[in-house]
């Protein structure tokens, strides 16, 4: 089951509302939780402090769709994965940030860290399985269609393609893709290499 970080004082205010610092000992655990370097996470903390514009110690939606790299026809429903999944109460501490950025390192000798191939992949399944019954049904499915196509194909095409994702899958329509069976779909591409971010030593 995926951890949830609640909100902590993370932060302390030194001087001026703009300058916020992270407890050394904070960093320490995050470290460890991670795997990212201590330079890494003061690189983090940095890019963190420039999406929180309005210094509330915590990042929003709205700030979350300032990320250039966001820019997708995806990037309100993974905007969503991050704050309703990995938040709390609509908001992302800096420790959530770093905790859900962790799954696009590189993976690791250690297969069970948060860098492992099953949280890249569940993260991509919770893209499309936004009721949280494991299982993507044929209207979630169509939902994602529909974001990445816009209205470039008449919604008899769009549906056409949902059904036939699933029914080449060897199930029943009705019946939806478990975690299970969209993991061994993908088993035949890198998605290591696919879901992977390098970042800054």
């Amino acid at each position: 089951m995926r951890k949830k970080f609640k909100k902590r004082p993370l932060f302390r205010k030194m001087g001026s509302s703009h300058s916020i610092t992270i407890d050394s000992t904070e960093i320490e655990n995050i470290c460890k939780e991670t795997g990212f370097s201590h330079s890494q996470i003061k690189r983090l903390f940095s890019r963190f402090n420039s999406l929180d514009k309005d210094n509330l110690g915590y990042l929003r939606r709205e700030d979350l769709s300032s990320i250039p790299e966001l820019y997708n026809p995806v990037r309100d429903r993974i905007i969503d994965v991050l704050v309703s999944d990995y938040g709390e109460n609509g908001q992302l501490n800096f420790r959530q940030f770093v905790n859900v950025l962790a799954i696009f390192r590189r993976k690791s000798h250690n297969s069970n860290g948060p860098n492992s191939l099953e949280n890249k992949l569940r993260f991509i399944f919770d893209m499309y399985d936004r009721d949280k019954d494991n299982s993507i049904s044929q209207i979630e499915l169509l939902s994602i269609l529909q974001m990445i196509v816009g209205d470039n194909l008449p919604d008899d095409q769009l549906n056409a393609i949902a059904d036939r994702t699933i029914i080449e899958l060897g199930l029943p329509v009705n019946e939806g893709i478990s975690f299970e069976k969209f993991c061994d779909c993908l088993k035949k591409i890198d998605i290591d290499e696919k879901m992977s971010m390098k970042f800054l030593s």
